[in-house]
């Protein structure tokens, strides 16, 4: 009767009848009463978190959990579904009435123009919430005179837009403001982001600038939300752009991990020759992209994906990033989030190995007995993607690869 024993896919059937029922219905069929405080969201909508787990469950035993079967809250029906990948509202979650679901929904509903560049939407808009990210990972002052804003924009717009999308950085955070994500305190005549009209009222009221208050709040107090963020622009808007390059100039490369091995330095083993002799070598080395691994394992929490553990140092949290597919020869592994994975050390060490594979609908398995270990635990805004898994399942079935 262990909630510990749902999976994903038995929260998505009874999310499907909770729609199809409506919430009254849905609650009175199985006795629960409304959530007061943890609701769990999923693709914009909000549900009563205890119930959906426990007539979830019905997927486990043949049979949905009474209220009184178990507890809800933080410990038990929050954890469990947030370890299979979906957000679930605390109380503390809430900020002015707003949620990281409602956050979130509107990072995915952005109005951006097209770009010059063929097949492709302008960066404005997603290069000042990088911007604005990064001082809030900083606790920097949420808002910032025009005169300094203004060229802090222009300096990303030049360095990461596409050519021949201009450098006005008035345009996006007008938007911004309008679609309710920006703060311009004071002012009740904004004008829509077009035109002369628009640049001239910027450049006359020299406004303050930034992320409005209960956004600058959850990305400020909440690195998963912010993590979370920041995977959605770099996947939506940057996949040609260097993305260690942009988080560092966004200022958003966060603390070093506890633990940070050197690559370079050899040490002689002791009792060893004194002396050692030394040639010179050239090697050719992959760069990865250490800023982006930072970012997903800010979205586990530095929690393993597969046996969850959270290895704690004294300079902080510690896990690893994974590349699904190597990125070295002959593998060539792109530096995306879809091909990394946050695991800790022990996991990471077999899962390069080969000794551990993930299978299609995200089992972590076996490989030299084919049984399955646990469900990959999922974060939302990050999901492996199947060709890299597909790629590394090949590559141990036939070494040859």
């Amino acid at each position: 009767m262990a909630l510990s024993d749902l999976r994903r896919d038995m929260v998505l059937s009874a999310i499907e009848e909770y729609d199809k029922l409506g919430r009254g219905a849905f609650l009175k069929a199985y006795g629960y009463g409304p959530a007061r405080d943890y609701f769990l969201l999923y693709d914009g909508k909000r549900y009563d978190s205890k119930a959906i787990a426990g007539v979830a469950h019905r997927g486990v035993d043949g049979r949905p959990l009474r209220a009184d079967d178990f507890s809800g809250g933080d410990a038990t029906v929050a954890r469990t579904l947030s370890d299979l990948g979906f957000e679930v509202t605390r109380p503390s979650d809430v900020i002015d009435g707003h949620s990281p679901g409602s956050l979130l929904q509107k990072i995915l509903t952005l109005k951006t123009a097209a770009s010059v560049s063929p097949g492709a939407r302008k960066r404005h808009q997603p290069l000042a919430l990088l911007w604005a990210l990064g001082r809030a990972a900083r606790r920097d002052d949420r808002l910032v005179p025009w005169p300094d804003a203004s060229p802090a924009l222009e300096s990303l717009l030049r360095e990461f837009g596409h050519p021949g999308d201009g450098l006005n950085a008035e345009f996006p955070v007008l938007r911004l403001y309008h679609h309710g994500l920006w703060d311009l305190p004071g002012h009740n005549d904004v004008p829509t982001a077009s035109g002369s009209a628009a640049q001239s009222w910027m450049r006359q009221n020299q406004p303050l600038s930034g992320l409005r208050s209960w956004v600058h709040d959850l990305v400020a107090d909440q690195p998963a939300i912010r993590a979370q963020i920041v995977l959605r622009l770099l996947d939506g808007y940057f996949h040609d752009v260097d993305h260690d390059k942009l988080l560092a100039a966004t200022l958003l490369i966060p603390e070093p991990n506890a633990i940070r091995p050197a690559l370079d330095e050899v040490t002689p083993p002791r009792d060893g020759t004194p002396t050692p002799t030394r040639r010179t070598v050239t090697t050719s080395r992959v760069i990865r992209d250490s800023a982006l691994a930072e970012q997903v394992k800010l979205l586990h929490d530095y929690q393993c994906q597969i046996c969850g553990t959270r290895l704690m140092t004294g300079r902080g949290p510690y896990a690893e990033g994974a590349h699904i597919r190597p990125l070295g020869m002959p593998h060539n592994g792109p530096d995306e989030p879809g091909n990394l994975l946050c695991l800790c050390p022990n996991h990471h060490v077999l899962f390069d190995g080969g000794t551990i594979s993930i299978s299609e609908d995200l089992v972590a398995v076996d490989v030299s007995t084919g049984k399955p270990i646990t469900q990959l635990r999922l974060a939302e805004g990050h999901t492996p993607a199947p060709q890299h898994l597909a790629y590394h399942r090949r590559v141990f079935a036939d070494p040859q690869i």
